[in-house]
């Protein structure tokens, strides 16, 4: 779409040269974000480009939501079934640092792009490998995106059972085992990247967004070892006059301010309240004599009265509603992205570095575009 000149200063990655495989969210999230933190990305794709590519919302004809996931990164069109593509990684390798892939285990083999193959060729390399259920094991050639890891995981019944009265696992769009497996990826390469600068060292690297979701769930796995234990605290919404806020009046303090807020201070004498525990086993209770007060109130002043008063809370937002709030300008955690007619917003590094240009690179490369760029380094054209 437009020139990948220079931006900014370098980044914490900056002179980490990644060869990028992998296609949809688990790998190119992680990549996205290597970018963010100044590696050089190349996104190796097939004829006709990652599927993502075609996916809406689109911009100027281009997909957005390609953009949001491949900001700041190169494209290397490419072959990999052809002889020559294959030559043409291995020729690449001695200048890479970090291999991603996430295709179903055994794929990197049968082309000859594998560990063991290409760390003979680059024996710092680290590579790592992105999956449903992991390299090895009964289950580890089971095909998976997000949600059929969210149901497998468990985590579409926990979250049924959470809403009370459901009947059957929720519909959804969430990516959560995607975005989780791409950050736990992203921490377990920069691990490998210190390893190999003070042990010399390469490192073969196996994330699996099962373990990933396992993980994240950590109440409901020990609970599921446990005979019979206390019902979980369950965040529910309070209803107001005109729309929801959400509360956590998780410590003493936070309560405290709930009760004020409210102006019911006998609460916090009440037996089914008085105790941590006691909250926790009437919290349906709590939440039913503080929506009393909240259902003549509106959103707005609720959300003020119990913020004030020193309990968290937030009223709830549609996602157009929430990149608008003043915060979000302040932290520059929205880039646009440049190029285009008509430019769009993408969501920003959440981490952010002192003195380090760290943020999404405002441009998304075409397809192919730096494909004769690559290949020239290592005597190919892109004929």
């Amino acid at each position: 779409m437009v020139d990948d000149g220079e931006y900014g200063g370098p980044g914490p990655l900056d002179g980490i040269r990644v060869l990028d495989f992998s296609m949809f969210l688990a790998g190119p999230y992680c990549t996205r974000l290597m970018a963010d933190m100044g590696a050089e990305i190349i996104k190796v794709e097939p004829p006709g480009g990652d599927f993502l590519r075609n996916a809406p919302p689109y911009r100027d004809g281009k997909s957005s939501y390609f953009g949001h996931m491949n900001c700041g990164k190169k494209s290397l069109e490419l072959d990999l079934k052809s002889a020559l593509g294959r030559d043409a990684i291995r020729r690449l390798m001695p200048s890479v640092d970090v291999v991603l892939e996430n295709f179903r285990p055994g794929v990197m083999t049968r082309l000859g792009l594998d560990y063991e193959t290409l760390s003979a060729i680059r024996p710092e390399l680290v590579y790592c490998s992105v999956s449903g259920y992991g390299q090895d094991g009964p289950g580890s050639q089971r095909p998976a995106f997000a949600p059929i890891i969210h149901a497998a995981s468990g985590y579409d019944l926990i979250m049924m059972k959470y809403q009370g009265d459901a009947d059957q696992p929720p519909p959804t769009r969430s990516t959560v085992a995607d975005i989780l497996g791409a950050t736990h990826a992203l921490g377990a390469i920069n691990a490998a990247l210190v390893q190999r600068m003070t042990k010399g060292k390469g490192q073969r690297i196996d994330v699996a967004m099962m373990d990933a979701m396992h993980n994240m769930l950590a109440y409901e796995y020990q609970a599921a070892q446990m005979e019979a234990p206390d019902r979980p605290i369950v965040f529910s919404p309070l209803r107001t006059t005109d729309g929801f806020v959400m509360v956590a009046p998780v410590s003493p303090a936070n309560f405290k301010g709930l009760t004020d807020a409210a102006g019911r201070p006998d609460l916090l004498d009440d037996p089914r309240f008085a105790e941590p525990a006691a909250r926790g086993r009437n919290w349906d209770l709590l939440l039913a004599e503080v929506e009393a007060w909240s259902l003549a109130q509106t959103t707005d002043a609720c959300e003020g009265a119990i913020l004030a008063a020193g309990c968290p809370c937030t009223r709830y937002m549609q996602i157009d509603q929430s990149m608008a709030e003043p915060q979000i300008a302040a932290r520059g955690a929205a880039v646009q992205i440049m190029g285009t007619d008509d430019p769009y917003m993408v969501a920003n590094c959440p981490a952010q570095f002192t003195g380090r240009d760290v943020g999404a690179r405002p441009w998304v490369a075409s397809l192919g575009q730096h494909t004769a760029e690559i290949l020239a380094e290592v005597g190919l054209s892109a004929d």
